[in-house]
């Protein structure tokens, strides 16, 4: 063989372990990132906060603010002890405590006027109020969407949705004072991922601190009183915020059979 081919066969060689080698640090490279990229980064609200106070009334007061992924739920929870939210036209949620910590369990409820239908609307930039939230019926866009960000007493807090679900109106304690005792919190937690229209990919457990989001549905039309309920716990110390897997429970059954329903969404 001449040596001119054995030269070109050495370079080939060399070449290719070039290749091998820079592939192999590409993906390791993006293992690495994915393993600490942040998947849903924090957006500070606390100036935003005060910004809004300044509408306040003696009807309502700006207690804090919400970010939901994926929706265009970004705006102020206000504490209104009337329940009187007359002058308020703007995007709003309300929480009926005001409490001067974060409490193990909070619960924040907003209108939902248009997003009726048995089929909703997802992630409609129009959506008014919490009617975006019906979002979270279709197992796609949960697959994407898994974060709250709730800021309060000039704290950004990131929380992960645990379970999605249909509830009676009224049947968790909607509104607490106080923190729940770690027998409550068991209570909570065990009911709420029974009755989850889908199964996450994370741990909760009664030393979490928890948020849900409320807001009401006419899904099921002979069950009036039902509301959807997102719940969620906060990230822990040292726990990255990336996202992760999630598919449908027995549950959804009901949801499929209600949405060969209706199509259109109408104004209650």
């Amino acid at each position: 063989m001449r040596k001119s081919s054995v030269k070109l066969i050495k370079q080939k060689k060399k070449v290719f372990l070039v290749i091998g080698i820079l592939s192999f640090l590409c993906l390791i490279g993006a293992v690495m990132f994915m393993l600490f990229y942040d998947y849903y980064p924090v957006e500070d609200r606390v100036d935003k906060i005060k910004e809004y106070a300044q509408k306040d009334t003696e009807d309502y007061e700006t207690i804090g603010w919400i970010r939901v992924q994926g929706t265009n739920i970004d705006f102020p929870v206000v504490y209104a002890p009337g329940f009187n939210f007359d002058g308020m036209n703007d995007n709003f949620a309300w929480n009926e405590i005001k409490t001067d910590k974060l409490l193990n369990r909070i619960t924040i409820s907003g209108h939902n006027f248009m997003n009726l239908s048995a089929n909703p609307k997802m992630a409609d930039e129009d959506s008014m109020r919490f009617e975006s939230l019906m979002s979270f019926v279709y197992l796609d866009f949960v697959k994407e969407n898994k974060y709250i960000q709730y800021t309060v007493n000039g704290e950004n807090y990131i929380y992960k949705i645990y379970a999605v679900s249909f509830p009676e109106h009224g049947d968790t304690n909607v509104f607490v004072e106080k923190d729940f005792t770690s027998k409550e919190m068991k209570q909570y937690i065990e009911q709420s991922l029974k009755d989850s229209i889908f199964k996450f990919n994370i741990d909760v457990d009664e030393n979490d601190k928890l948020i849900s989001l409320i807001t009401c549905t006419r899904m099921f039309i002979d069950e009036p009183n039902r509301e959807i309920r997102i719940d969620a716990r906060l990230v822990r110390d040292g726990e990255m915020k990336r996202n992760y897997s999630v598919e449908k429970t027995d549950k959804y059954k009901e949801i499929d059979e209600v949405m060969k329903g209706g199509e259109y969404n109408d104004e209650a």
